[in-house]
């Protein structure tokens, strides 16, 4: 899964009144070759900022960010848990780091942003009181969450941590802020024009500090391209680089940083940097042009007067440097405590943070490194005992003197090592992976002892976690059952504080589905699964057969003329058909227009209905439910803020004309919603930033009675509390299922959940969720989910990777 665009970043980071080039914190990765399983397509960006009474360097933002990717793209599986154990490294640290400096009376806590760029689609996770937005043609997104983000990262051992995507478009804007600057909100809400204009005005805007990220989305092949701009006399200039896959993995994710030094931000300031021929080239980046090498005026600027300090280490990971002209010159600077910025004054009093080595790994290495000399003296030996018996082999060769041919130099400079090489790596196979995965498995241990010993929710969940971590850690090593048992202890643990029940997904489809279709959307009888190809906007049917779902060839609901002349376009929603209703279908769609297909496994092929459409016409119709008990036609209507209602003539034909769900009472923010579904006088709308709102109409007649909007979440588990959205999921569908036992499901695409809820008036309460397990996920479902469906008998069918899984037996 190739990404799709090319992304431009643009740093702002200005500290009492002075732009500085490169903002500390902020790290753009491409996968390593070998990444974990699910990682290999995923381009990270990651945006740290840390604030406090405590120094913390440019070299220290480098290393710990660059151990946050080392640990993403070291973990398998779904994204969420990969981005999750990137902020969780994070967090360890800097509550590590608090507590050591406890009596100090100094702290430091954080606010990350993490985002991953996956073909068109951004997925992001927010740690700490961030703001995110989304510009797009004509329109703004704010996504900011704050009721279980308000402490950052440092603050406690659980990692707080909200979870959202969005989709992008060539021209579309994100920006990142760790802190709001002052008319920001309202410069980014407004209409902007091109992307150099937006980021002068947002400079221009604030006299504030600034510690933000402006990013560009351009279509391209998922290059990520940090720009270093300044504004000096009204011009700005920029060096890009881009970003591609490193040589070696990401150093490993730990928290092992060095003692604060008094490090400067790691570039001069803007008004200090020579000019060249600044406005052209940054217009060309932002145009997605190829940029050129630096002008030769850039490359000899002249060291500027007063302290010379020098330049920060680069950071490990390739892909974190950037380049920057020759001869620059850096002046230190200082900045007030509390405030998010990147370099301080060091505090020389903070004792370095180191973890001491395991005795079993020293006594290894001084194996090693004893058994390496003695091979060298060996080697030594012998080739002087060669040298010196050589001449006794032929009769007169004592009296030439001996000679050694450059061929047989070259021979034992080449085997030599080889032989060294290979009897080092046979001595680490044999003693080196069993002492690590020994360290590591006790570690696991000892996190899953001090787990069991806890009584808070929250520290349970921490324990247990690590237990994982180590876990996972020491599978690189070795593979034995007794870590094969305390992995699964530890994920029974994690199951039963989050609710989750496992099921055993197997493949639906006999032989699979084309790699070329794109399944977003799918709809289950007890017999039949029907899928939506998005990249045909047509529909296939799957029949139930001894070994799973066989192909119906002959079923035909796709675009087309249909009866009396009814063009019907590409299908964008798809519904399965009661058993009765006037039409004998199985299945009911829509294209964009309101024109309905009722679809059917019958040589006499399809029949079209052109809905009746509003006064005003329809603004986009995304979607259409239909209500079971009533057989009321609902059509959603998001850009023209509308929820319409068919209700069926005598033969259970819709002709009549549509009338509108609210009435007065519209709900807010009504463009933003994904998807919606009913139940009888009760309906649900799904917003884009997970809050619900639940209306319902009395007795079908009129305006609804009352529209709980927001509709309250409440999550019963374990430190977990009632809110407008549910803490580390990200849902895009919803439905409900027939009776008996009637509920609301939720679909999370990144985790591949399916959350069941029962529905109130004016609340929803969690009642659990479904997840696939451990092992099937890394086998399977390694990727993110695009629908959902659920049958009558209770049948659970999710679509990964253009392929169908489903789950039986689901309570």
């Amino acid at each position: 899964m190739a990404a799709l665009f090319d992304l431009n970043l643009f740093p702002f980071y200005r500290i009492k009144g002075e732009e500085w080039p490169q903002l500390p914190g902020l790290l753009v990765s491409a996968p390593p070759r070998r990444a974990a399983r699910g990682r290999e397509d995923d381009r990270l960006i990651a945006y740290l900022t840390l604030a406090g009474n405590t120094a913390f360097s440019s070299a220290d933002y480098n290393q710990l960010t660059t151990s946050l990717a080392g640990r993403f793209y070291k973990t398998p599986g779904a994204l969420t848990s990969a981005l999750r154990a990137g902020a969780d490294t994070v967090n360890q640290f800097l509550v590590e780091r608090n507590m050591r400096t406890t009596g100090k009376g100094q702290y430091v806590v954080g606010r990350l942003i993490l985002g991953v760029l996956r073909e068109s689609q951004v997925f992001l996770a927010q740690c700490g009181p961030t703001h995110v937005f989304h510009l797009a043609a004509g329109e703004s997104r704010h996504i900011h969450e704050e009721q279980n983000n308000k402490s950052g990262l440092g603050a406690s051992q659980t990692t707080p941590i909200y979870f959202s995507q969005t989709d992008l478009q060539p021209g579309d804007a994100l920006a990142l802020c760790a802190a709001l600057p002052s008319g920001w909100e309202e410069a980014l809400k407004a209409e902007r024009g091109s992307f150099e204009a937006l980021r002068r005005k947002l400079l221009s805007v604030s006299s504030d500090d600034l510690n933000a990220v402006l990013i560009q989305a351009q279509a391209g092949k998922g290059m990520l391209t940090i720009l270093q701009g300044t504004v000096s006399s009204g011009e700005a200039h920029a060096v890009s680089v881009p970003v591609a896959a490193p040589d070696r993995e990401p150093a490993p994710a730990g928290p092992a940083v060095s003692t604060p030094q008094p490090t400067p931000p790691p570039s001069r300031p803007a008004s200090r940097v020579a000019s060249g021929k600044p406005a052209s080239r940054f217009a060309r980046i932002l145009s997605g042009q190829a940029s050129e090498p630096p002008p030769a005026a850039e490359k000899t600027l002249p060291a500027q007067t007063g302290p010379q300090v020098r330049d920060e280490p680069a950071a490990s990971h390739s892909a974190r440097l950037i380049s920057r002209p020759a001869g620059s010159a850096l002046q230190p600077k200082t900045s007030r405590p509390g405030r998010f910025v990147g370099a301080r004054a060091a505090d020389r009093e903070i004792p370095e943070i180191s973890r001491p080595a395991s005795p079993r790994r020293l006594q290894v290495f001084r194996g090693l490194a004893k058994w390496l000399r003695g091979v060298r003296v060996l080697s030594h030996n012998t080739s002087e005992k060669v040298r010196a018996f050589l001449p006794n082999l032929l009769p007169n060769l004592r009296e030439e003197e001996p000679r050694v041919t450059g061929t047989s130099m070259m021979f034992i400079a080449i085997v030599i090592p080889l032989l060294v090489v290979m009897a080092a790596m046979t001595f680490y196979n044999k003693h080196g992976k069993t002492a690590s995965y020994q360290e590591n498995y006790d570690q696991a241990w000892a996190a899953s002892v001090w787990a069991s010993a806890q009584t808070d929710p929250a520290e349970i969940r921490v324990g247990w976690e690590r237990t994982l971590y180590y876990l996972n850690t020491a599978d690189d090593y070795q593979d034995t059952e007794e870590l094969h048992e305390l992995r699964l202890r530890a994920q029974t643990a994690l199951d039963n504080l989050d609710g989750i029940l496992r099921l055993d997904f197997s493949p639906a489809i006999v032989g699979g589905l084309s790699q070329t279709v794109e399944v977003s959307r799918l709809a289950a009888t007890s017999t039949d699964l029907y899928l939506l190809d998005a990249s045909r906007g047509s529909v296939q049917r799957f029949y139930v057969g001894a070994q799973g779902y066989q192909p119906d060839t002959q079923f035909i609901c796709a675009p087309g003329v249909y009866n009396d002349g009814i063009q019907v376009g590409e299908l964008i929603d798809i519904f399965a058909a009661p058993k009765v209703n006037a039409y004998g279908a199985t299945l009911i769609a829509m294209d964009a227009s309101g024109t309905l297909l009722f679809c059917r496994p019958s040589p006499s092929g399809p029949t079209a209905v052109q809905l009746a459409a509003p006064e005003l016409g329809w603004r986009g119709i995304s979607g259409f439910t239909l209500d079971v008990s009533s057989s009321y036609l609902y059509v959603l209507d998001p850009a023209g803020n509308a929820v319409w209602y068919y209700s069926p003539d005598e033969y259970g034909k819709y002709t009549t004309l549509p009338v509108m769900f609210f009435g007065a009472q519209v709900p807010a923010d009504m463009p933003s919603v994904i998807d919606f579904s009913t139940n009888g006088a009760d309906l649900y709308l799904l917003f884009s930033d997970g809050h619900v709102t639940a209306c319902t109409l009395l007795e079908f007649q009129g305006v609804p009675k009352r529209c709980a909007d927001p509709a309250q979440l409440v999550d019963n588990r374990p430190d977990r509390t009632a809110g407008l959205t549910i803490a580390n999921a990200y849902f895009t569908q919803l439905t409900f299922t027939e009776a008996p036992d009637q509920a609301l499901y939720f679909f999370d695409p990144l985790a591949q959940a399916v959350y069941r809820f029962s529905p109130r008036t004016d609340s929803l309460i969690l009642q659990g969720q479904f997840r696939a397990s451990e092992e099937d996920r890394a086998k399977m479902l390694d990727s993110t989910a695009t629908a959902m469906a659920i049958s009558p008998n209770r049948y659970i069918f999710i679509s990964v990777n253009g392929q169908v899984y489903y789950a039986t037996d689901v309570p």
